[in-house]
């Protein structure tokens, strides 16, 4: 089977622009891409900040654009985003019994699980998981017993040598790496909040993340002068086969020309 992760897309409303690029222009040349040559997904992820200011017209021009995309989309909450609003728009979107944005989701003999790490309050960028949010994911795991599992979440429990990112990453990583360990079979843990391609491999967990569809983290800021670069967009797509899990990391939107 496959699957599609998107992560980063900080839409603004229609006709403003976001470090120097429009992300709804960004974000609909990758739905279109995806559309032509991997409708055959059997669901997309958007792994958290879906609107730069978790504006209501950002979420309703999301809904619309995706009502239209051969592919079903779940969606996840990153720091930019605000709860209450995705859900004023999304009603219908999954979540638990405590009104987090997370839920299961079996396909190909599979377990995925979709994450809510969002803190919330204006200027809260880094992430949690309450009590409530690790208790149900603690019964999500025990229920999956030997199923693979895969397991999305924005922020990231690690550093990754980028302070000002480091900064504002999973509060509490200890307390999420014990409940991890409640799980029998986890194959991979897919994040976002960085805006980079990146392997982790986190106390014996295999971690991936992957760029923004509109703009990037550098490495080296000051190589940059900035902290956005212009570096390329690029999706995941991701199949299972067996015991194999492969990840692509598709920049082709990112060539000069596409």
């Amino acid at each position: 089977m496959k699957f599609i992760h998107l992560s980063d897309i900080h839409l603004m409303p229609p006709g403003q622009s976001l470090s120097g690029s429009d992300p709804i222009e960004k974000l609909s040349k990758v739905l279109e891409d995806i559309a032509t040559w991997h409708c055959d997904a059997e669901f997309c992820v958007i792994s958290g900040d879906l609107a730069d200011l978790g504006d209501r017209v950002s979420y309703e021009w999301l809904r619309e654009r995706l009502a239209h995309f051969p592919v079903p989309v779940f969606l996840m909450l990153g720091n930019h985003d605000v709860r209450e609003t995705f859900l004023s728009v999304f009603p219908d979107h999954p979540r638990d019994a405590n009104g987090f944005i997370q839920h299961g989701h079996t396909a190909g003999g599979a377990r995925f699980l979709f994450l809510d790490t969002l803190t919330g309050g204006p200027d809260i960028h880094d992430g949690e998981l309450c009590d409530d949010r690790l208790a149900w994911l603690a019964a999500e795991l025990e229920r999956a017993g030997d199923m693979p599992v895969y397991v999305f979440l924005h922020h990231p429990p690690f550093d990754i040598a980028i302070p000002y990112v480091d900064e504002i990453k999973l509060r509490q990583p200890d307390a999420f790496h014990a409940t991890l360990q409640a799980g029998r079979n986890i194959r991979h843990v897919f994040y976002g909040h960085v805006h980079r391609t990146t392997y982790v491999n986190w106390r014996g967990y295999p971690f991936t993340s992957l760029p923004s569809t509109n703009h990037q983290v550098p490495l080296i800021p000051e190589r940059e002068g900035q902290e956005h670069s212009a570096e390329p967009l690029a999706y995941g797509v991701a199949t299972i086969e067996g015991d194999q899990f492969t990840l692509h990391v598709d920049s082709y939107l990112g060539k000069p020309g596409a």
